[in-house]
C-alpha cells in the first residue's frame, strides 16, 4: 500500500524522545495571546469613519483588555517570589562530578519552579550532558498526610517522583525546603496557605474586572465601583501573600552564596493592576460627579437612558409640570419619563443643569418646568412629543388626575 512507502516496518513510525529546555511559560503565553487576538479583533470590528469615536473605543478596549490579562497573569504568574544563585555544586548522586552552575527558584500561588543551567566543560565527563533544567513542583492545594506515600500532599509525591528520575542534586535540594514539614521547616505549608488564599481574592477580581466593562456599558458609575472592587481585591492579594507567606525568611546556602528571595514580576504586576483599577474607579466617580455628560459620552451611553431613574408621581404632583415649547400645554404622563432624584440640594440643581444642557445640545422641543413650592424634590425629564391620548389609559400610571396646566410660558 501507499502508505508503506519508505518504510522497513510494518508499525506506525517511533519517533526517539526529543527533550528540550523550557524557554517561556506556556500558560503566560497563551493569555498574552488571546488579549493580542481579543484586542484586534475589536479593533477591526469597531472601526468607524469617525476619528474621536475611534479613539474613544479603542482606548476603551486597550485599557480593558490590558486590565484583563494583568489579572490573569498575576493569577497564574509564576515570579511572586524569585531568587537566584551561581556557585559550583555536586550535579547528581552517585556521581562525584561538579559543575559551576546557576540556579534559581521562582514560587507561585499554585507551585515553585527550579531552574538549573551550567556551561560543560568539553575535557570532563559531562561533555554529552545538556544541564539545562527546569522543573515545577505543585501543592494545589491539599497539605496531605505526613511523608511520601499515596495519602501524602501533592507536593510530596512529586518530590519523590523526581527522586526516582534522577533530577540533579540541587533541585532536590532546594526542594527538600518545601517538602519537610515539620519544626521550623515549613515553607511549603505557608507558601501553600498563602498561594491559597490569594489565588481566590485574583479570581474574585477577574468577575468584577467583567461586571465593570457590562456597567460600562449601562451605568458607568456601577462600573466604578466594580473596577475600584477589582483593584481592592489585588491588593488584598498582595497583602495576604506578604503577610501569610512565611514567618522566616527564606534563605537557601550554597558554597558561593546563598538564595534568598525577593517580590518577583508577578507580584509587582498584581500591585500595579490593583493601582491602576483603583485609580481609574476614582477618575471615573469624580468625572461623573462634575462631568457627567462628556462622561458618558466618551463611553458612547445615552446619559438619558442609563440614569439612576425611577417613575413617580408625588402626593403634590402640581408643584412640577413638564411644558411643551411648541403648544405651552403639559405633556402626558405616558408620554414622558419620570426621574426620581436624591434629596439633596446639590443633586437638585446637578440635575436640572445637566438635563437642560443635554436637551438642548440635542434641539429637543421639551424642557424642565418647576413650579412654586418645590417640596420634595422631584424633577420631570420629557423627551416626546404631546400624545391625545389620556394619562388613565396607560395602566402603567396611578390612576390620579394629572396637575392642571400652568400659564403659557415656557423656558426657553
Amino acid at each position: 500500500m501507499w502508505f508503506d512507502f519508505g518504510r522497513n516496518e510494518r508499525f506506525p513510525t517511533i519517533y526517539d524522545e526529543h527533550r528540550t529546555p523550557v524557554t517561556v511559560d506556556v500558560l503566560d503565553a497563551g493569555f498574552i495571546l488571546a488579549a493580542v487576538i481579543l484586542a484586534v479583533s475589536f479593533y477591526v470590528s469597531m472601526l468607524t469613519p469617525r476619528l474621536k469615536d475611534n479613539i474613544f473605543s479603542y482606548s476603551r478596549v486597550t485599557v480593558s483588555i490590558l486590565i484583563g490579562v494583568m489579572i490573569m497573569l498575576g493569577n497564574f504568574g509564576q515570579e511572586w517570589e524569585v531568587g537566584h544563585v551561581k556557585s559550583v555544586m555536586p550535579y547528581k548522586a552517585g556521581s562525584g562530578v561538579q559543575i559551576n552552575g546557576s540556579v534559581g527558584i521562582k514560587i507561585g500561588l499554585r507551585s515553585v519552579n527550579v531552574t538549573l543551567v551550567s556551561d560543560v566543560d568539553r575535557n570532563s565527563s559531562l561533555k554529552h550532558e545538556v544541564i539545562n533544567y527546569n522543573e515545577r513542583f505543585h501543592w494545589t492545594w491539599d497539605q496531605g498526610r505526613f511523608g511520601f506515600g499515596p495519602f501524602a500532599g501533592q507536593l510530596q509525591q512529586e518530590f519523590r517522583k523526581a527522586q526516582y528520575e534522577g533530577v540533579p542534586t540541587p533541585i532536590l535540594w532546594i526542594m527538600e525546603y518545601f517538602v519537610i514539614d515539620g519544626e521550623g521547616f515549613r515553607f511549603g505549608r505557608f507558601y501553600r496557605t498563602a498561594g491559597w488564599y490569594s489565588h481566590i481574592l485574583m479570581w474574585g477580581a477577574f468577575p468584577c474586572w467583567l461586571l465593570a466593562n457590562i456597567f460600562f456599558k449601562s451605568v458607568v458609575r456601577y462600573g466604578g465601583y466594580c473596577l475600584g472592587v477589582a483593584g481592592l481585591l489585588q491588593w488584598s492579594a498582595n497583602l495576604v501573600w506578604l503577610v501569610v507567606r512565611n514567618p522566616n525568611p527564606l534563605i537557601i546556602p550554597f558554597e558561593d552564596g546563598a538564595i534568598e528571595t525577593i517580590f518577583g514580576p508577578s507580584y509587582w504586576l498584581t500591585f500595579s493592576c490593583g493601582t491602576i483599577c483603583l485609580t481609574l474607579s476614582i477618575v471615573i466617580l469624580i468625572l461623573e460627579y462634575y462631568f457627567p455628560e462628556k462622561l458618558y459620552n466618551y463611553f458612547g451611553v445615552d446619559l438619558l437612558k442609563t440614569a439612576d431613574i425611577r417613575q413617580i408621581f408625588d402626593d403634590n404632583p402640581e408643584n412640577y409640570q413638564a411644558i411643551d415649547n411648541t403648544t405651552s400645554k403639559p405633556l402626558l404622563a405616558q408620554d414622558h419619563m419620570e426621574m426620581e432624584m436624591r434629596n439633596t440640594p446639590r443633586n437638585v440643581e446637578h440635575v436640572q443643569r445637566r438635563s437642560i444642557q443635554v436637551y438642548k445640545s440635542r434641539n429637543r422641543n421639551t424642557i424642565l418646568k418647576k413650579a412654586p413650592a418645590a417640596d420634595p424634590v422631584y424633577y420631570s425629564f420629557y423627551n416626546q412629543q404631546p400624545s391625545t391620548t389620556s394619562a388613565s389609559a396607560n395602566p402603567r400610571l396611578p390612576s390620579r388626575n394629572l396637575p392642571p396646566p400652568l400659564p403659557s410660558r415656557a423656558v426657553r
